[in-house]
């Protein structure tokens, strides 16, 4: 929590309130070396009678104290605080686009299949749960931040395309950068969940990835998507591939990150993975909110306050005789 002036220029117009005091301390002084005669001293206590000089300070004083409270006031003074906002969760979905899940032996192929239930997965989350995307293939692309429009999330989702290479190390550590923002914790930012049917071809190899996001308390969870059976066409020699999932690497990477892996060798396995996963969601840290509360009304409240403590005393203290 702070405090400061939206307006601090102003209160160079402390500097008069001081040149005010100074001129009640010089007309004071002045006063004392006047000298005063009359014929008739029976008549001085009626002219001008005695009173304590320590009431007409205080009531100098008080008028002194509410210009003060008043310039500040002029100055726009601000408390400015900030509090981390908590979501009820937070998970970046990594999705593989990679040749290889255009094979079919999950109707009407797998990344057909698996852009339906990731849709679904973003419809059955939490309202308050923010959700990224992140594709890869041989390259890594971050489609969606973290957020919690759903409509975003599903038509990027259904905009997925293809590419060539399975790139899961380097999907990992963007994920992971994602969720920190630049600002590395010891609270889990979030989970990543991975959608692959495959093992890294290129970039840094799963393990490596796995590490960095276990040193960053980000556990991620995989499902390995696909069965034994999976064959596409080979766009270059035009010969039937065989591409069966592969689960070693994705096991691998949830051991190391205190995640959890499935395996979805149909549509509906994949729905009741996301559905374990979307359970398991933990709270986490949301962004950094600043609320800046103004506070020039009570100082102009002080001020005008002060200035009838001022007016009433001078009133009561410093009356003529009546």
């Amino acid at each position: 929590m702070s405090w400061d002036f939206l307006a601090p220029y102003r209160l160079w117009l402390l500097v008069v309130v001081a040149g005010l005091a100074v001129a009640y301390v010089l007309a004071q002084r002045r006063r004392v070396t006047r000298t005063m005669r009359f014929t008739q001293i029976e008549m001085l206590d009626q002219i001008a009678p005695r009173r304590p000089s320590w009431r007409r300070h205080a009531v100098a004083g008080v008028q002194l104290a509410a210009l003060t409270v008043g310039v500040f006031a002029a100055a726009q003074p601000v408390e400015r605080s900030t509090t981390t906002t908590k979501a009820a969760g937070k998970i970046i979905l990594l999705f593989d686009v990679s040749l290889s899940m255009q094979a079919d032996d999950v109707a009407p192929n797998r990344l057909e299949a698996a852009k339906q239930a990731g849709a679904d997965f973003v419809d059955a989350v939490d309202p308050d749960v923010e959700v990224g995307l992140i594709s890869f293939s041989g390259t890594i692309g971050t489609d969606v931040d973290p957020t919690t429009d759903r409509a975003q999330l599903i038509d990027a989702i259904n905009g997925l395309e293809l590419g060539e290479g399975t790139a899961i190390g380097d999907a990992i550590v963007a994920g992971v950068r994602v969720l920190q923002r630049g600002k590395p914790t010891e609270e889990s930012p979030g989970t990543l969940v991975v959608l692959s049917d495959g093992e890294t071809t290129r970039g840094r190899p799963t393990a490596d990835g796995a590490q960095i996001a276990a040193d960053a308390n980000v556990p991620v969870y995989t499902i390995a998507f696909g069965t034994e059976d999976g064959t596409i066409t080979n766009p270059d020699t035009g010969e039937i591939d065989p591409v069966p999932v592969k689960l070693d690497e994705l096991q691998g990477a949830a051991d190391a990150t205190g995640g959890k892996a499935y395996v979805a060798p149909s549509a509906g396995e994949l729905a009741k993975a996301y559905e374990d996963i979307r359970a398991n969601l933990q709270q986490t840290t949301g962004d950094s909110v600043t609320t800046i509360t103004e506070l020039t009304w009570r100082y102009v409240l002080a001020a005008v306050i002060l200035l009838m403590i001022a007016w009433v005393l001078g009133l009561w203290w410093l009356r003529g005789p009546l």
